[in-house]
């Protein structure tokens, strides 16, 4: 059928107007860019970029091939895409500033983190952005104050959890063989959600049988997280002809993820029913603190209390496991090391219940996690997406010196764990495991560390994290005398998902410590 005179007109008119207004965007962004003294940063091959990407996730590898590609290229450079806007990557420290602190407001975690979180987390402060992130902020910020200063009592009763699920040693050798991360992910969940959900909701996935709701939770979770980081990889503008193939071959098959979605809301969303059935209890500094008893002071919303509860556990639980397994992983590799915390144990404690205060202190203690978190930080890297045209600071011309330009709607990612090992903040053994490092008074990384990110949006749980992982890794210390390695794997190799852990696990064995009458 032929078309109308009238609707050919039409055609040509919406051609011709988006003609103009791609050429109006075109010179106003040319105008901007000779306005500011922008530079273009190297170009990365498009085609060379999947076949690498293919390689190193086959080989648990990925993270590695971003070291490489940053020492061969640049500090900074863009990848083309069959998007429309390239794809820039940064580990300049001056750039990560800019993105997180100095130009703030004019990046965002934007659609497509959402499109990935939304499903499993729904809206709250890890995938909000705008006026809703700083709701969220606002409304749990307080909290993390009260949670860091809270009993400790609540995770030495987790911890004794853990020990109970430790294997029998071998009668002849004394030891005890496991491999620790299953134990330290299903600790940090049952911990997390009795400070989140209060001792008579928490899970116990340490104690409860095969098929309980706290093990199907955990499984979902588990499952949906790694799910999300597949989905990361295939809805990049390079790999997405990979990912509609997977899209169209899983549609064939039964929706896992959505299912696991589903088991992770229907249980959360029973249980804060439940909790909202209860009256509202009056305020008591004595009682334990509870998470979702001091959200529901200021919102009785069942989604709202959901969706925060959720991003909060994802990174109070997952973060802390991740930092333990991968500390573990490198202590059963390192017998001066264990010796080292060991004594220091010893000095500050003895056989006395470890306290806050003590284990703020301890110098060795905090040398191991922040070198654990160095090498391995358990979100290797991030993504920001420009709000409007802005520049960054560095990383344009032959000399890397010049800014470049940031389009509206451009995407920014940004690489912890390959910034983390920059000869130039790290010295020349970067990439080696060294807690003695941070002794350096010369050593000033700023942002050239950024294992719990920065700026307004830095993780507002990093202390309580990090209190968790060394009291752990004290009560370890009281409780064993010696470590040794359990696993044929000599070098530590990635498990992404949400978060980096060993892909190995910690595979150790563990000998009690002798205890005196």
């Amino acid at each position: 059928m032929l078309l109308s005179p009238l609707t050919l007109i039409l055609i040509a008119f919406v051609a011709v107007l988006s003609a103009f207004k791609r050429l109006q965007t075109w010179l106003n962004n040319r105008a901007f860019v000779a306005a500011h003294g922008c530079q273009s940063p190297p170009r990365f091959s498009r085609f060379q970029n999947i076949l690498q990407q293919i390689k190193a996730i086959k080989s648990h590898s990925w993270l590695d091939m971003w070291v490489e590609r940053y020492a061969t290229i640049a500090k900074t450079f863009e990848s083309a895409t069959v998007s429309i806007n390239p794809i820039i990557f940064t580990i300049d420290p001056e750039n990560i500033k800019a993105i997180l602190a100095t130009d703030f407001d004019k990046f965002e975690l934007g659609d497509r983190r959402r499109k990935l979180m939304y499903p499993v987390t729904g809206p709250g402060i890890f995938s909000n952005d705008g006026t809703a992130w700083r709701h969220s902020r606002a409304l749990i910020r307080p909290n993390f104050t009260k949670m860091l200063i809270s009993d400790l009592s609540t995770f030495e009763t987790h911890f004794q959890h853990l020990l109970t699920a430790l294997p029998p040693a071998d009668l002849h050798s004394g030891f005890i063989e496991v491999d620790l991360m299953p134990l330290f992910f299903r600790m940090t969940l049952d911990s997390a959600s009795e400070t989140l959900l209060g001792p008579t909701m928490a899970f116990r996935s340490q104690l409860d049988p095969p098929g309980s709701a706290s093990l199907r939770f955990m499984e979902a979770f588990d499952y949906v997280q790694k799910k999300i980081h597949r989905r990361n990889i295939l809805d990049r503008g390079y790999m997405k002809p990979f990912g509609l193939i997977y899209g169209l071959w899983r549609a064939t098959k039964k929706d896992e993820f959505e299912e696991a979605c589903t088991t992770v809301h229907s249980i959360l969303d029973n249980m804060i029913l439940e909790f909202l059935r209860r009256p509202v209890k009056v305020l008591d500094e004595s009682r334990k603190y509870v998470f979702l008893e001091e959200m529901a002071r200021n919102t009785r919303d069942p989604i709202e209390l959901k969706s925060e509860v959720l991003n909060v556990l994802m990174a109070g639980r997952d973060t802390t496991a991740a930092l333990l397994t991968n500390t573990f992983f490198m202590l059963a590799r390192r017998p001066d090391l264990w010796a080292r915390i060991h004594t220091e144990t010893e000095e500050s404690f003895g056989g006395k219940t470890p306290d806050y205060e003590t284990l703020r202190n301890m110098k060795q203690v905090r040398n191991l996690l922040s070198e654990s978190l160095r090498l391995y930080p358990p979100v290797p890297f991030n993504a920001r997406t420009a709000t409007e045209n802005i520049t960054l600071p560095r990383g344009g011309g032959t000399d890397g010196q010049s800014p470049i330009f940031v389009k509206k709607g451009q995407q920014v990612n940004y690489h912890v764990y390959c910034l983390h090992r920059s000869p130039d903040i790290f010295g020349p053994d970067a990439d080696v495991f060294r807690p003695d490092r941070w002794d350096d008074a010369g050593l000033r990384p700023g942002w050239g560390y950024i294992p719990f990110n920065g700026g307004a949006r830095i993780c507002l749980g990093q202390q309580f994290a990090l209190t968790k992982a060394s009291y752990v890794l004290v009560r370890i210390m009281q409780e064993f005398e010696l470590i040794e390695n359990r696993d044929a794997e000599p070098e530590w190799k990635e498990q992404i998902s949400l978060v980096t852990k060993s892909r190995n696990g910690a595979k150790v064995a563990l000998k009690r410590r002798e205890r005196k009458n």
